[in-house]
């Protein structure tokens, strides 16, 4: 006869009368957080042979109170977050500071609950909170700025004493390689890349998914949009001009796509802004836009309707079908800027079709491109 046939319950949830032993016997239910998954998990354990009733309901008291007084006594992540903006108020730190921190530490609870305890981060957490930020498409500049972000709001945690110990004495700092050069696309390598969408065929439920990564394919290279940005975009977001004999066609950017939460949002640096569209990029809009409505879709719908990583995984396979380096897509946004900034196009149009400001745009979108050293020559011998 099993243990659990012959226990009956008692007016107490949580203990049992054993009627085999003829004592009591304890279950304590209890939750945790994943801190890899943010997900709560529930977990029980069973105290068995307890001589008296009361003292099982003893037992059970005094494990409730010790859980919730050392998760009252477990110091969060959020608060050291705070503990740092009280930091940086008394200090006077620039707006900039504070709010590139906000915008850092909101990138690191896209993976980690803001309520995860410091002292329950294990090496491992931490090390593979930087391979997500890597998969979720993050560059290693901002990879490096959150793992920055991450390690100082600990470290003040433990200076003010919040923590017993400080557990990045005992992590090894992950390899960041803010260094590399970014990549810049040619013109002939994105040919290639189009003629392979514009060429094969990729079918899913009778239809031919290829023309959609193919508009995503001239999106990035022909507006600078980010990812998450064109993931979002509508039918509806493709605007033709309302001036009499202009015949431009231009793209509202007005949101972006989650792929965590799976929600829209604002913009980065929320801003919105209009693009124009060269003839190129309309003729397949035009292209997947008739079949959308030829299947009884609407302007509404979201024209690309896969995460980051699906997008990602394309443009990687199409990189290497095609023999070329593996590009990522904000590859495809420093060629756009980097392309408008050698045609001499004036910074602050470069700033309104990109959403970012002049000082970002000169200090991490600028490249010098093959042949760019002779025109420089050329300049300084005219000197």
């Amino acid at each position: 006869m099993s243990k659990n046939s012959v226990r009956i319950s008692t007016k107490q949830p949580g203990i049992y009368k054993n009627m085999v032993t003829g004592k009591y016997d304890v279950k304590y239910c209890y939750s945790e957080v994943d801190p890899l998954t943010n997900e709560k998990k529930h977990r029980q354990k069973w105290y068995y042979s307890i001589n008296s009733y009361k003292g099982a309901k003893d037992l059970l008291a005094c494990k409730k109170n010790t859980s919730e007084r050392k998760t009252c006594e477990k110091f969060t992540l959020q608060q050291a977050k705070e503990l740092w903006n009280e930091k940086a108020k008394a200090n006077r730190y620039s707006l900039i500071s504070v709010r590139n921190t906000d915008q850092q530490f909101n990138m690191i609870t896209k993976f980690w609950s803001p309520n995860l305890a410091i002292e329950d981060i294990t090496e491992s957490h931490y090390l593979r909170l930087i391979d997500s930020c890597r998969e979720y498409g993050y560059s290693e500049e901002t990879i490096w700025n959150i793992n920055s972000c991450v390690r100082k709001i600990i470290k003040l945690a433990y200076k003010n004493r919040c923590i017993s110990e400080n557990p990045m004495d005992f992590w090894d700092s992950p390899r960041i390689n803010t260094g590399a050069r970014k990549n810049v696309i040619t013109k002939e390598e994105f040919l290639l890349l189009d003629q392979f969408f514009s060429n094969n065929e990729f079918r899913r439920l009778g239809r031919n998914n290829y023309p959609k990564y193919r508009l995503l394919l001239n999106l990035l290279y022909y507006t600078g949009m980010r990812i998450g940005e064109i993931i979002a975009l509508t039918y509806s977001d493709f605007m033709s001009s309302d001036k009499p004999g202009e015949k431009i066609i231009r793209i509202s950017v007005n949101k972006s796509y989650n792929s965590v939460y799976r929600l829209l949002k604002d913009t980065k640096n929320h801003k919105n802004r209009v693009i124009p569209l060269p003839e190129c990029v309309i003729e397949i809009f035009n292209e997947v836009y008739r079949d959308h409505l030829q299947h009884g879709g609407n302007e509404n719908a979201r024209i690309i309707t896969w995460n980051h990583s699906a997008c990602r995984m394309m443009i990687e396979k199409a990189c290497k079908a095609t023999g070329l380096r593996t590009y990522c897509c904000h590859d495809f946004r420093h060629t756009y800027i980097s392309n408008l900034i050698r045609l001499n196009v004036p910074l602050p149009i470069i700033e309104f079709v990109s959403g970012d400001t002049q000082e970002t745009i000169l200090k991490h979108y600028s490249h010098m491109f093959n042949g760019d050293e002779l025109l420089l020559l050329d300049a300084l011998e005219s000197m």
